[in-house]
C-alpha cells in the first residue's frame, strides 16, 4: 500500500519512538510510555491536518484567480427546444408556441369515363392537383402561408398558379382594451379565399364529401382566392369575416384591356351562427353577401362575368361544359363583336355599349346550413348573383329592317347584342347533400373555428379523425353520400322564338338568307331574356380513409335535366352518365 506524505512521517515517529522506548531501563512504567507516545501521534495529527487546510486554502485563491483572469462577457442563452413532427408533413414548433413551420402539400390523381362526352372527353386522366405549401407563425401573432399549384391542366409555372400567399396578424384585441372577452381578432392581407359560402370557402379540398364541388359554386365564387384585406373574429358558436378584394392571380388578365378604367373590386362578409355544438351534434347556420363594382373589367379580365363558362358538370376531369352566359360586361372585343354593326354606327343606339361595358354592379347572397348527429350529417346551401347593367331594350326595338343587311358574322353580332340588352339579369343554384360514415367516426372532428383556423374559420377544413386506421389493425373510415345539385343561368321569358330557329332565322347557318323582316321580331324577342342553360344532377359516392393524410373516392353521376346555354342549344339532350375516381395524399 502506498502512504501518503502524513502518513509516512507519522510511521518514522512512531518507529523512534519505539526505538528509543526499546533503549529505556527495563524498570521504566510502560504504561507512562505509552501515554507519551499516543501525546506525540496526536500532535502530529494535528500539524498535518494544518497543513492540509493551508494547502487547500492556496489552491482555491489560486483557482479563484485563475478563473477571474480568463473570464469573458457572458455568452447568449440556449436555444429553446423544439418540438418536431413527421405525421402529416413536418411540423417545427418552439416549446413557448411562438414560433412554428409547417411544409405540406397534395397530390389528387383523377381518372374518370362518361357515356355521352358532348364536348368533352369519354375518358380521360390526369393530375388535377399538386401543390406544395408552406405555413407557420412568426413572435407568437404573425402568421402566414405560400400554396403554388404544380398540377392542373397545364402544369406550366405562372402566376396563375399560386394558390395562397397571405399573411395574418392574430391578437386578442377586446381583452387588450379592457372588455372582459377572449375573442381574438384577425387581420389577413394578399391573396386569399374570399368568404363567399361554406363549400367555396373549405380551405382544403380534401375537406369536401364528392371529387368536385357543386356547380353553384363553381359558377358563383371561382376563383375562390383574390388579392385583398380581410378582418375576422369569432367565438366558440359564432363567427364573422369581412373583406375587400380585388383581381385573381387566376384571372384571365390581372388588368382591364381597355387601359381606362381600373380593375374590379368587391366587398363579401360572412356570418355564422351555431346554436348547437357538442362532440356528438352539430348545428350550423351562415350567411354571405357580396357586392362587386366592375369598373373597367369584363370577361377577358374576369373570367366571373363569363358566368357558368368554368363549370365542367361536377367533373373537371372530363371536360364536359354544358353552362355559359354571354359576357356580363357586354365586352364589345369579347367573343360577341358589335364593332362595325349599325350599334357601333349609330351612336345614339351603340356609342356607349362600345366604348365602355355595360355592367354596372352585381350583387350576391349565399345561404348555408348544416347539421350533424354522430356518423350522420346533412348540408346544403343556395346563392342567387343578380348583375345591374344599361339598358338597351328600346334601342333594340328600334333597328328597322332597312338597316339589316350584311354578312351572317354582321347579323350574329346583332343577336348576341339581343343577348345583352336586359337591364338586370339573376341566376341562381343550391345543392343539397347527405353522408354516413358506415365506420362511426363523425364530421365535427374535421370542423374548425378561428381558433384552430385563421385562414377559413367554421369550415370543414380537414377530412375526419379516424377511429380504426390500417396501421392500427382497423380497417380504416368508410363513407357512403348522396347529392343533389341544380344551376340555373336562364333570365327571363325567351318568348316563342328559340335559339336554334333564330339561328337559322338569321343566317348564322351558311347558305341561309336572312328574311329582313324577322329580324326585329327575333332580336326583340331574344332581348326578353338570357339564356346560359339549365342543369340538374346527381351524384352518389364512396369513400374510403385508410389513414390520416389519405383517401380513395368513387363518384358515379347522372345529368336528370339539361338546357343548353343560347350559343350550344344541341346540348338539351345530354342527360350523361359519369364515374369518377381519385387517389388522394396529402401532408
Amino acid at each position: 500500500m502506498k502512504l501518503g506524505v502524513g502518513q509516512r512521517a507519522l510511521a518514522i515517529a512512531a518507529f523512534g519512538l519505539i526505538a528509543t522506548a526499546s533503549a529505556t531501563p527495563a524498570a521504566a512504567d510502560t504504561a507512562s510510555e505509552l501515554r507519551e507516545l499516543k501525546a506525540r501521534l496526536q500532535q502530529l495529527e494535528a500539524q498535518v491536518a494544518k497543513q492540509r487546510a493551508e494547502v487547500k486554502r492556496a489552491t482555491n485563491v489560486a483557482n479563484a484567480a485563475s478563473v477571474a483572469a480568463t473570464k469573458g462577457p457572458p455568452g447568449p442563452p440556449p436555444p429553446p427546444p423544439v418540438f418536431v413532427s413527421f405525421k402529416n408533413g413536418l411540423f417545427v414548433e418552439t416549446e413557448d408556441k411562438a414560433f412554428s413551420i409547417h411544409i405540406g402539400g397534395r397530390v389528387h390523381a383523377d381518372g374518370g369515363w362518361q357515356s355521352d362526352p358532348a364536348n368533352g372527353d369519354a375518358s380521360n386522366v390526369l393530375l388535377r392537383r399538386a401543390r406544395l405549401d408552406v405555413a407557420g407563425k412568426a413572435f407568437k401573432y404573425w402568421y402566414y402561408r405560400t400554396q403554388f399549384e404544380f398540377g392542373g391542366s397545364s402544369g406550366a409555372a405562372s402566376a396563375a398558379n399560386v394558390r395562397d400567399a397571405w399573411l395574418a396578424f392574430k391578437y386578442p384585441l377586446l381583452t387588450t382594451v379592457g372588455l372582459p372577452y377572449q375573442w381574438p381578432v384577425v387581420i389577413q392581407l394578399a391573396n386569399q379565399l374570399r368568404p363567399l359560402g361554406l363549400e367555396a370557402m373549405s380551405t382544403s379540398n380534401s375537406g369536401i364529401t364528392f371529387i368536385e364541388r357543386s356547380m353553384m359554386s363553381d359558377a358563383f365564387n371561382t376563383p375562390r382566392r383574390h388579392l385583398g384585406a380581410s378582418i375576422s373574429s369569432g367565438g366558440h358558436n359564432w363567427g364573422v369575416k369581412a373583406g375587400i378584394y380585388s383581381t385573381s392571380p387566376q384571372d384571365t388578365a390581372i388588368r382591364p384591356t381597355n387601359n381606362k378604367l381600373g380593375q374590379y373590386w368587391e366587398v363579401d362578409g360572412r356570418a355564422v351562427f351555431l346554436p348547437i355544438r357538442t362532440e356528438e351534434d352539430l348545428i350550423h347556420i351562415g350567411a354571405t353577401g357580396r357586392y362587386y363594382q366592375n369598373n373597367g373589367a369584363s370577361g377577358t379580365s374576369n373570367d366571373e362575368l363569363l358566368v357558368g363558362r368554368g363549370v365542367r358538370n361536377e367533373a373537371n376531369a372530363l371536360n364536359t361544359r354544358l353552362l355559359g352566359t354571354p359576357d356580363m360586361s357586354c365586352n364589345p372585343g369579347g367573343p360577341f363583336n358589335l364593332s362595325g354593326s349599325v350599334w357601333a354606327a349609330n351612336p345614339a343606339l351603340g356609342g356607349s355599349l362600345v366604348q365602355n361595358n355595360c355592367l354596372k354592379s352585381s350583387a350576391q347572397f349565399n345561404v348555408e346550413f348544416v347539421a350533424i348527429h354522430g356518423p350522420f350529417s346533412i348540408q346544403a346551401e343556395y346563392s342567387q348573383t343578380s348583375f345591374r347593367r344599361d339598358s338597351y331594350t328600346s334601342a333594340a326595338l328600334l333597328i328597322t329592317p332597312s338597316a339589316l343587311t350584311g354578312s351572317p358574322a354582321f347579323q350574329a353580332s346583332r343577336l348576341a347584342a339581343g343577348q345583352g340588352l336586359q337591364s338586370s339579369a339573376t341566376f341562381d343554384g343550391f345543392y343539397a347533400q347527405a353522408q354516413l360514415f358506415l365506420t362511426g367516426e363523425t364530421r365535427i372532428t374535421a370542423y374548425t373555428d378561428i381558433e384552430h383556423n385563421i385562414n377559413t374559420p367554421y369550415t370543414f377544413s380537414t377530412a375526419p379523425k379516424i377511429l380504426n386506421p390500417i396501421s392500427k389493425g382497423g380497417y380504416g373510415a368508410w363513407e357512403v353520400a348522396a347529392r343533389w345539385s341544380s344551376i340555373n343561368l336562364d333570365n327571363g321569358s325567351q318568348g316563342a322564338w328559340s335559339y336554334l330557329p333564330a339561328y337559322g332565322a338569321l343566317g348564322l347557318v351558311p347558305g341561309v338568307a336572312t328574311p329582313g323582316s324577322l329580324f326585329p321580331a327575333v332580336l326583340a324577342a331574344n332581348s326578353v331574356g338570357l339564356t346560359g342553360g339549365r342543369v340538374n344532377k346527381i351524384t352518389l359516392g364512396l369513400n374510403w380513409y385508410p389513414e390520416k393524410g389519405y383517401r380513395f373516392l368513387f363518384n358515379y353521376g347522372r345529368v336528370l335535366a339539361n338546357v343548353a346555354p343560347f350559343n350550344q342549344p344541341w346540348l338539351s339532350s345530354n342527360d350523361t352518365n359519369s364515374f369518377l375516381t381519385r387517389a388522394e395524399v396529402w401532408w
